[in-house]
């Protein structure tokens, strides 16, 4: 598992660990070049502070756990210093915004593969494989990334549910048996409709995948699975959503491609031969 994932799903931290925990996650190449005692000032937490939420890890001291951070970081080692929420300017030519949003892409999807956990992943691919029906919650922009998932998925034959209207969201939801596999996007839980429908989904006992930040968020307690998109961005003091619309693109394409890749053959068959049919030519 990720050292990111696991100082994220860490429960019952206090508020000093917590903060802790969170400087990590958003410092991690500072905190290699760290003693004790800096990463506690740094953290503005007490030394103390530093090995309590180093015995949550189970990790034998501050330089076990530097080495799980260094081994996390390997493929990532690019820290080079972006705004976000600014990452272009005013005087940029259209050539200088180009490359700016590359880096942001860039480092927003290490920043992604830095949060993604294999094993979680392997599961997740295995209730999307059972599931009867796939069921994808959303709001405003998300929903066009759940619906681009749809369509990827019935090019294989694998029709996919994305209500959008709160109505027919809850209706949705309440319709839903364990047969289901239902996946929410919510970056923060901040909308009243996907609180709704998470409730609904908990109480019918349907596996719930959540695509979340990695920030408190009220409905991970009732998720089955947690999936962390990039958590950079300023909610609303920014241009645009561009790191966060990328890590959801990403998440979404690799739940794809780990379903695809399940009946590889039998997939790649499924698709010549429906464009076949749809266009003569190509026989």
């Amino acid at each position: 598992m990720s050292f990111f994932t696991r100082i994220t799903e860490l429960k019952d931290l206090t508020t000093n660990e917590k903060a802790l925990a969170d400087y990590i996650s958003a410092n991690p190449k500072k905190t290699l070049s760290y003693k004790p005692k800096e990463l506690a000032a740094a953290a503005f937490v007490s030394v103390a502070t530093v090995y309590r939420l180093i015995n949550k890890l189970d990790l034998n001291g501050m330089g076990e756990m530097k080495l799980e951070l260094a081994s996390t970081l390997r493929d990532t080692e690019s820290f080079e210093e972006i705004d976000y929420d600014y990452p272009i300017l005013e005087s940029d030519t259209p050539f200088q915004i180009t490359e700016s949003l590359g880096r942001t892409y860039q480092h927003t999807i290490d920043e992604t593969l830095r949060f993604s956990d294999p094993d979680i992943l392997a599961t997740v691919s295995q209730v999307l494989l059972k599931a009867k029906t796939i069921d994808i919650y959303a709001a405003s922009a998300n929903l066009f990334f759940a619906q681009n998932f749809k369509f990827q998925m019935q090019e294989i034959g694998i029709l996919v549910n994305v209500p959008e209207e709160d109505y027919i969201q809850r209706l949705s939801a309440a319709n839903s048996t364990q047969d289901h596999a239902a996946i929410v996007v919510s970056y923060g839980g901040r909308g009243q409709t996907l609180n709704a429908v998470v409730k609904i989904l908990y109480e019918n006992q349907v596996p719930i995948i959540l695509i979340t930040s990695t920030q408190d968020n009220p409905l991970a307690k009732h998720a089955t699975y947690k999936l962390f998109m990039a958590s950079i961005e300023n909610h609303y003091d920014k241009v645009s959503s561009f790191s966060t619309r990328m890590s959801l693109l990403m998440l979404f394409d690799t739940l794809y491609a780990v379903y695809f890749n399940h009946n590889y053959e039998k997939n790649i068959d499924f698709k010549l031969k429906n464009y076949q049919k749809m266009n003569k030519e190509l026989r």
